[in-house]
């Protein structure tokens, strides 16, 4: 154990060097924040150069230096009329708000804050994709979707150029660009036709109460979050591919020690200018949350590792659109062990199989109204321990709702109100069911303010004594807003609730979450973060309260 806190020291040591190190790199910060930097692959060699938009300030030339040529001044406040439109340096003739009809051509019109600017790397165009590559080629697009009169209000189709998009129940990374503010845009390497975008995270953490239990215990811990994803840069077709790992080091509970990790591959092929089929592939592996309905609070904790892969085929006629996707998801349960009593959790063990149909219709760009039907099936191959009942079980999910589209300045993601049934197959287990409702839209509200709302709902699996499930509901509301251009404050209140609708589980948990970020320079925040969880379940002896601290620093390239 005096090993272990010698080497908890050194670690904390090092994150604390890290974070006072860049704290007199004020001069570098972002000027303007109305619009996010837009910055170029780096070519060996050379220093970071802009490619603007109509409207766009650029952040370079913050240390003396002259901007590029075409470039806003650095300071954009003091000379609003200074921008003009981007040339491409191989094509003298070209500009930011070119033709469609030529091949090789970008996509024309404004770009929000966050969103990548599409270049080929090949000739030397720019290309600051903060979160993915959106490279829109002109000969996969509809005319009939611009308005050539103005190609500054020209769009681009988000079922054609996104990846990240597959499932808009779950993937929200589109919706999260627009409500995150940050004066720097993620530079990348350059890897032949691809861009690799590493992150490493190292902080410290403060738990009030590790094993979520009403008599609580406290622990430190150092946290190392590395992370890295690979996309592509092709006219035609994409591919992205992510690694993230979570390790964490406890000072006195090693139980609680995490070996995360999650690989991810993400694929998409452009059939036509309508039509395209989206591919996905992940294993991740994590240990069971001591809050989860089946999960222990003493002891160690079971590891759980998902395999998923899913589908989805997306074809537009005019204005309406169809999704059509399938996945199979498989959980394993590894055992736990308590005073030298070990529990296997081969009866937790499913596997999903999902297939849904969404249509929606789209009378205006940031407002289409959809419906989406899906169906599922789990599996257990075996009964549950707890009551010899096997758990396998056959569901259905309606949902009606609104989606703004994933390009919007202003308002993006979707809402949607539904109604879902899990009816298992055993009938001495009654069925679960209620009303769902899903959301996953950001909003910003001014240039320096956003707001992000998230709804989830489904049914959670659990091996409860003659329980068949438990309805699951979350919702949550976060705010951010920037103080400074490298200062950034947020504020969230998430809730969630599991009932199993017979009085045997129903479970509440509130969370008021505080953030702040400093942004040092390009490749450097420094964040903290608070939380405070309140959880109230059905009994006194069940109820905890909890506090967390986040203290630390993430490297970006």
């Amino acid at each position: 154990m005096g090993d272990r806190r010698h080497a908890w020291f050194n670690w904390s040591l090092v994150a604390a060097v890290l974070i006072l190190v860049p704290a007199d790199a004020r001069l570098s910060h972002a000027q303007g924040f109305g619009r996010q930097n837009i910055t170029s692959i780096e070519e060996t060699g050379a220093s970071d150069a802009s490619e603007l938009g109509p409207d766009e300030p650029d952040s370079q030339g913050l240390d003396g230096s002259n901007p590029a040529p075409g470039a806003a001044s650095p300071n954009s406040d003091d000379n609003p009329g200074a921008q003009e439109d981007a040339t491409d340096p191989v094509d003298p003739n070209s500009t930011a708000d070119q033709n469609d009809n030529d091949e090789n051509a970008n996509r024309a019109g404004p770009r929000e804050p966050g969103e990548a600017n599409p270049g080929n790397l090949t000739s030397g165009e720019p290309l600051t994709p903060p979160d993915g590559i959106d490279v829109s080629p002109a000969g996969a697009r509809d005319a009939a979707e611009f308005d050539l009169s103005d190609q500054r209000t020209a769009r681009r189709d988000p079922l054609l150029y996104q990846i990240e998009d597959l499932n808009p129940i779950t993937d929200n990374r589109t919706t999260a660009r627009l409500f995150r503010q940050e004066p720097y845009d993620p530079v990348g390497i350059r890897v032949g036709s691809f861009v690799l975008f590493p992150e490493l995270n190292l902080g410290t953490s403060y738990y009030s109460n590790v094993f979520h239990a009403p008599s609580a215990e406290s622990d430190v811990a150092f946290d190392i979050v590395p992370s890295a994803r690979l996309v592509s840069n092709w006219s035609r077709h994409a591919l992205e591919f992510s690694a993230t790992g979570i390790l964490s080091f406890y000072n006195e509970y090693q139980t609680e020690d995490d070996r995360d990790y999650q690989l991810e591959a993400r694929g998409r092929l452009d059939i036509t200018s309508r039509a395209n089929i989206q591919a996905l592939i992940s294993r991740q592996q994590f240990f069971e949350d001591r809050s989860a309905l089946d999960a222990s609070s003493v002891g160690t904790r079971a590891k759980i590792i998902e395999d998923q892969a899913e589908a989805a085929y997306n074809q537009r006629f005019n204005r309406l659109s169809l999704q059509f996707r399938g996945s199979i998801s498989d959980y394993s349960y590894g055992p736990t062990e308590d005073a030298g009593v070990v529990t296997n959790n081969s009866d937790r063990d499913y596997t999903q199989y999902e297939e849904a149909a969404r249509a929606m219709w789209e009378p205006k760009p940031e407002l289409s109204p959809f419906f989406e039907v899906a169906v599922n099936h789990r599996d257990y191959s075996e009964a549950a321990q707890s009551d010899g009942i096997n758990r396998t079980s056959n569901g259905q999910r309606y949902r009606f709702g609104i989606s703004f589209g994933n390009n919007g300045e202003i308002v993006r993601g979707e809402i949607s109100l539904g109604y879902g049934i899990q009816t298992p197959t055993d009938r001495r287990l009654h069925p679960v069911d209620g009303l769902i409702i899903d959301a996953n839209a950001s909003w910003r509200v001014t240039p320096l303010t956003s707001i992000l709302f998230t709804a989830l709902s489904d049914v959670s699996e659990t091996t409860t004594t003659d329980v068949g499930g438990a309805f699951y509901r979350s919702a949550g509301v976060e705010v951010r807003h920037a103080l400074r251009s490298y200062l950034v404050v947020s504020a969230a209140f998430n809730y969630s609730n599991q009932d199993s609708g017979d009085g045997v589980i129903s479970d509440n948990e509130f969370r008021e979450i505080l953030g702040i970020e400093y942004y040092a320079d390009r490749n450097t925040v420094l964040f903290g973060r608070y939380e405070h969880v309140n959880f109230d379940g059905i009994g006194v002896p069940n109820d905890y309260i909890g506090d967390e601290v986040h203290v630390g620093v993430k490297l970006r390239r």
